[in-house]
């Protein structure tokens, strides 16, 4: 990789919570013996290298003796994590917000990592992959990320909230018992990938905060963060910048270098630089957009289309259509 994965220290600071609290352990011999210097939690949006953070992970279990190290670190998750918190509160209903994790969990640790969430048989599963052998995670940092994922739709609905099943790609190991506790659901082992499955209804209710231009502000600040962390850097300002001027229809090439402070062909080199093109922005923002407000909002089909910038309804239907392979009112 051309840079090396960072994770971000509030991941570090659950962790010297959970050894100082749960364990009462001084954490701060615990990250030098993963040679992290304990002072950068104090920090604001500080970032640790992830292999680094992969040797805390296994410190804190061998100091701690325990193998369910993740799960306890996992329960003191909350909605934090720079804007990606106050994105994940405001969203429609707890499957946007888990799209918004699948979208920005760069925010949390740029490792090579790959989330998704998808229909299947009537419910949704959430599916966490590690492509890259090289970046392998220790099994308590996946312990808390199932952990995690689980509290925070606990703090966004309620505490009694749980999937319908989890599975883990590991083979068994001991105490599946606390993890069924945890979660609140079946936990089976020796799977094909690392899911979470949950049910439709539940996670398609409105969520009591929903509040979808606070939720589209702050993924445009996590936008703008994570084009400081990204190596296609350009990219990620424009996309960042489409998200914001999409609704007053003022986005077309020459608008968006003005804007970057760039010719419109200094523009169109860096982006090719970077292997795409404006246009592919622009469709590719558009339709990730597109998909989520007609999956998650009230909004009419066309206060849909002004928001992302197209002259009248039935353009927008057209584009809908050659996205999806369906029009907007059949897309579930």
């Amino acid at each position: 990789m051309l840079f090396e994965p960072t994770t971000l220290s509030a991941t570090a600071r659950i962790i010297a919570e959970t050894l100082e609290t749960d364990y009462s352990v001084d954490p701060a011999p615990v990250f030098r013996q993963a040679d992290l210097d304990i002072g950068q939690l104090e920090v604001p949006g500080a970032r640790y290298p992830s292999k680094n953070m992969q040797a805390l992970w296994r410190a804190a279990v061998e100091t701690t003796g325990d193998p369910c190290f993740g799960l306890r670190a996992g329960r003191r998750v909350r909605p934090s994590f720079h804007a990606l918190g106050f994105s994940w509160i405001a969203s429609q209903s707890l499957l946007g917000a888990l799209r918004r994790l699948c979208r920005y969990h760069d925010v949390i640790t740029t490792m090579p990592l790959s989330m998704h969430i998808d229909k299947v048989d009537g419910s949704y599963e959430m599916t966490i992959e590690y492509p890259d052998p090289q970046y392998s995670p220790e099994i308590a940092s996946i312990d808390t990320l199932v952990m995690a994922i689980i509290q925070l739709c606990r703090y966004a609905t309620d505490a009694t909230f749980a999937p319908l099943a989890v599975a883990f790609k590991r083979s068994e190991r001991h105490s599946l018992d606390a993890y069924e506790e945890a979660f609140g659901c079946p936990v089976t082992v020796n799977a094909e990938r690392v899911t979470l499955r949950f049910d439709r209804e539940t996670l398609e209710k409105p969520l009591p905060g929903l509040n979808l231009e606070l939720a589209r502000a702050n993924d445009s600040v996590v936008e703008k963060y994570l084009a400081t962390l990204d190596s296609q850097k350009v990219t990620s300002e424009v996309r960042e910048l489409l998200i914001t001027l999409l609704p007053s229809g003022q986005t077309n090439q020459s608008r968006i270098a003005k804007h970057m402070n760039r010719s419109l062909s200094t523009l169109q080199r860096q982006l090719s630089q970077e292997g795409t093109s404006y246009q592919e922005i622009r469709d590719e923002t558009r339709r990730e957009l597109a998909t989520a407000y007609v999956r998650e909002s009230k909004l009419s089909l066309s206060q849909i289309a002004y928001m992302l910038g197209f002259s009248d309804q039935s353009n927008f239907s057209r584009a809908f259509r050659r996205w999806t392979g369906v029009p907007p009112r059949k897309f579930h």
